[in-house]
C-alpha cells in the first residue's frame, strides 16, 4: 500500500497567528509528478496555495511597523516644486497600498476638480492599526509638517480601513483637519454592539448613555470606544468638521455604515449601486467632489503650534 505525502502549512512559531490551526494538504504518491520540471511546477503550486490561504484566513496580516522608519508617502503636487493651500491625505484599505490611489485615478480626479490641490497618499498599512500608532504618526509626520509649511485646509480621504483610520485621527487630534471623505468606511462588525445601539434609538442616544471611556481602553474594546466617539459627533457644536460618505448598497460593511447615517447630515451621505469595490468608491468620490463648494469649503484658518 502506497503511503501518502503530507504537506503542512503551519502558523506555529508566530504569536500573531497562534489561534489559527495547522493546515494539511495530502496527496497520494501516484499523483505527484516525476520529472524535475513538473516537480518544480508542483511545488510552485503548493506555495501559491499557501499564499492564498494566508491571505484568506490570516487576513493579510502585516508585521509591526518600524518606529525608526518614516511613513512611506507618495506626494502629488499641483505645481511641482511648490505647495498650495489645500491638501488631500489619502488612506488605503486593508489590502491596498498608497500607490493604488494614483493607479485608480483618484489623484487625477481630485486635481482636475479642485484647482491647486496637492495630494499625498500614505502607506498606512494594517500594522499601524494593530499597534495603535496610526493617529500619532499621521499627525507628526504628515499633518504637522503640512501646517508648518502653510497648508490652510487639510482633508483626509479614506477607503474601507482608511475610513476607520480617519476617525481614529479625528478622535485623537480633534480639529486638526477640515474634513473627511469616507468611502465605505470600516466601522466595526460587533453585532451585539450594533443591537445595543439600535435598542437605544441610534448612535447618539446610545453614546450619551455610556460611561466615560477609560484612560487607556483595551484594544479589544476599540469598537465600543469608536462608537462612543461617533455617537457624540452631532453634539459637538465646536467641531467644525465636514464628513462626507459614499458606499454601495450591497457593501459587506453595510451594518456599520448604515448606523452612521444618523450621525452625519443626510445630504452628505450617498448610497450607490454596488458592493465593496473600487468602482463604487471612484463613483462616490466623484459625486462627493462635485457636491462640495470648494470655494467656501475651508473653515476657520488653522494655526500650527510647535
Amino acid at each position: 500500500m502506497r503511503k501518502g505525502l503530507e504537506i503542512r502549512l503551519s502558523t506555529r512559531g508566530n504569536s500573531a497567528f497562534r489561534n489559527f490551526p495547522t493546515i494539511r494538504i495530502s496527496s497520494k504518491l501516484s499523483t505527484i509528478p516525476k520529472s524535475a520540471f513538473h516537480i518544480s511546477q508542483f511545488l510552485y503550486s503548493v506555495l501559491r496555495l499557501g499564499a492564498s490561504i494566508s491571505e484568506r484566513f490570516l487576513g493579510g496580516y502585516v508585521a509591526k511597523p518600524d518606529p525608526a522608519k518614516p511613513l512611506v508617502a507618495e506626494w502629488h503636487w499641483a505645481t511641482p516644486g511648490e505647495h498650495g493651500q489645500r491638501l488631500f491625505v489619502f488612506l488605503p484599505g486593508r489590502r491596498d497600498r498608497a500607490s493604488d490611489f494614483g493607479r485608480r485615478g483618484f489623484i487625477t480626479l481630485a486635481q482636475r476638480r479642485i484647482l491647486g490641490l496637492d495630494c499625498v497618499a500614505v502607506d498606512a498599512t494594517l500594522g499601524y492599526y494593530v499597534n495603535g500608532s496610526l493617529a500619532g504618526r499621521l499627525q507628526r509626520e504628515i499633518i504637522d509638517p503640512a501646517r508648518a509649511v502653510g497648508y490652510r485646509e487639510i482633508w483626509l480621504v479614506g477607503v474601507s480601513m482608511g475610513g476607520l483610520g480617519a476617525f481614529f485621527h479625528e478622535r485623537a487630534y480633534p480639529g486638526e483637519v477640515n474634513g473627511l471623505i469616507l468611502l465605505a468606511p470600516f466601522l466595526g462588525d460587533d453585532q451585539k454592539l450594533f443591537a445595543e445601539i439600535d435598542a437605544a434609538g441610534g448612535a447618539a442616544t446610545w453614546a450619551c448613555s455610556q460611561p466615560a471611556p477609560a484612560e487607556k481602553p483595551k484594544k479589544s474594546e476599540f469598537q465600543r470606544e469608536l462608537w462612543r466617539f461617533l455617537g457624540r459627533l452631532p453634539l459637538d457644536q465646536a467641531r467644525q468638521l465636514q464628513i462626507w460618505i459614499a458606499y454601495g448598497d450591497v457593501d459587506r460593511l453595510l451594518p456599520g455604515i448604515e448606523r452612521l447615517r444618523n450621525v452625519v447630515p443626510q445630504e452628505r451621505v450617498f448610497r450607490l449601486k454596488g458592493g465593496h469595490t473600487w468602482k463604487v468608491w471612484t463613483t462616490g468620490f466623484n459625486v462627493i467632489l462635485a457636491k462640495i463648494d470648494w470655494k467656501g469649503a475651508a473653515g476657520p484658518e488653522k494655526t500650527h503650534s510647535e
